[in-house]
């Protein structure tokens, strides 16, 4: 009897959740508060289920889960240029929404680090654009370099087409002059489009360190190919940049 009544329950529930998600129009509009209410129905259920079936209630989770992440990436898809801010803040949503019942459900447990996973891949993808669109020029010349050294020599490469070191020192007054005001723009960038202001600070971080990595990387590239290395700001002066901003 208890195991019907539960069953009607999660029927039930399951319309309550789903239209929150799916019925906003526009991603650029759609917050991490769309699966606030799943937080709120599994804090029900555990009271719901006290001295019942764990399995019943753990299969309810899984299909109402299961689901809501099928639906979130189907929503994402439907508007690239949105899609990686709307998936990040549903599943930090997600996670933050989730955190207590997570340390003592294991089902939910799984769903969270799945969902965790998910953050991540999201803000790697968002960031890496945010950078790569503020230093497209930067990255460009070190990807042509390291394209070419699949099939020349490092000493060849400043006498290729586009890549001589006349060509370097242009590229970098343009990309690296005024360096402060492109690194608060790719701030401004991130900041763009995020309704969760509270995710803001730990993204700035995230990509903080990305950028800080390829541009280690690129700055090994250029005194690898170009020595003695063109004069350009070291690592350590970009990370107190950053550091500053």
């Amino acid at each position: 009897m208890v195991s019907l009544r539960f069953i009607r329950f999660t029927q039930r529930s399951k319309f309550c959740i789903l239209p929150r998600i799916i019925g906003v129009k526009g991603l650029q509009l759609q917050s991490g508060d769309r699966v606030l209410r799943f937080a709120t129905l599994a804090t029900r259920m555990e009271q719901y289920i006290q001295g019942q079936s764990r399995d019943l209630v753990d299969q309810a989770y899984t299909k109402f889960v299961s689901i809501m992440f099928v639906t979130l990436e189907k929503i994402a898809q439907t508007d690239p240029k949105y899609a990686d801010i709307f998936l990040l803040e549903n599943y930090a949503a997600f996670q933050n929404s989730l955190y207590d019942l997570a340390n003592v459900v294991p089902t939910l447990a799984k769903f969270y680090h799945q969902a965790s996973e998910a953050y991540e891949q999201a803000c790697t993808r968002h960031i890496s654009v945010i950078i790569y669109t503020q230093f497209e020029r930067l990255f460009q010349f070190a990807r042509r370099i390291e394209d070419l050294m699949y099939t020349i020599t490092p000493e060849e490469i400043p006498f290729q087409l586009g890549l001589s070191k006349m060509d370097l020192r242009k590229m970098l007054k343009s990309t690296l002059s005024g360096v402060d005001k492109s690194i608060s723009a790719m701030y401004k960038k991130l900041q763009k489009n995020l309704t969760s202001e509270e995710l803001l600070p730990s993204l700035w971080d995230k990509c903080k360190k990305e950028f800080l990595d390829k541009y280690e990387s690129f700055v090994q590239l250029v005194a690898k190919i170009y020595h003695p290395s063109e004069n350009i700001p070291s690592v350590a002066e970009m990370r107190e940049l950053l550091a500053n901003l």
